[in-house]
């Protein structure tokens, strides 16, 4: 190997070191470089999936949370419904509590004019047969007592009565 112009004693030496060095890095450097790197490609790996299911979670809670939203609306369209149902029942009520009471009061007010008009009437007939007995009276010259001439009394307030 001479003529080549290589010293064999310094090549070995050179190999040796070269081995040595290839064994020292391998050993101390790249075991532990690579070790590290697995490692974190496995804190990667895990993020990725734990950020993969995160996000899956809040897929479903978000679906969740829309449902519910919807749950919430429809049992608020459903209240305002039976509000509004009640509403109505109720001014019917009071409508129909108005009106009977308004009729009850009618029915009163015509009892009560009927009952004055009766009244009135009894009254215009005692006035009458007391103005018939005065002019009975006075025409024929002495006084009529009622109790004998109630036919009498009763046809003149009819013939008054016609006039």
């Amino acid at each position: 190997m001479d003529a080549l112009g290589i010293d064999l004693g310094a090549f070995l030496w050179y190999a040796v070191n070269f081995g040595l060095l290839l064994f020292l890095l391998q050993r101390f450097l790249y075991r532990p470089l690579l070790g590290v790197m697995e490692r974190r490609q496995a804190v990667i790996r895990e993020s990725m999936e734990n950020a993969e299911q995160v996000k899956q979670q809040l897929a479903r809670a978000q679906q969740d949370y829309e449902a519910r939203l919807a749950e919430a609306r429809q049992e608020a369209a459903r209240i305002i419904a039976q509000a509004n149902e009640r509403a109505q029942v109720s001014a019917k009520e009071i409508i129909a509590q108005a009106q009977a009471e308004a009729e009850r009061i009618r029915q009163e007010a015509q009892q009560q004019a009927e009952a004055e008009r009766e009244q009135m009437l009894r009254s215009l007939q005692t006035q009458i047969s007391n103005l018939v007995i005065q002019a009975a009276s006075a025409v024929v010259g002495h006084e009529l007592k009622r109790n004998g001439h109630d036919q009498l009394i009763q046809q003149a307030i009819a013939d008054l009565g016609r006039l």
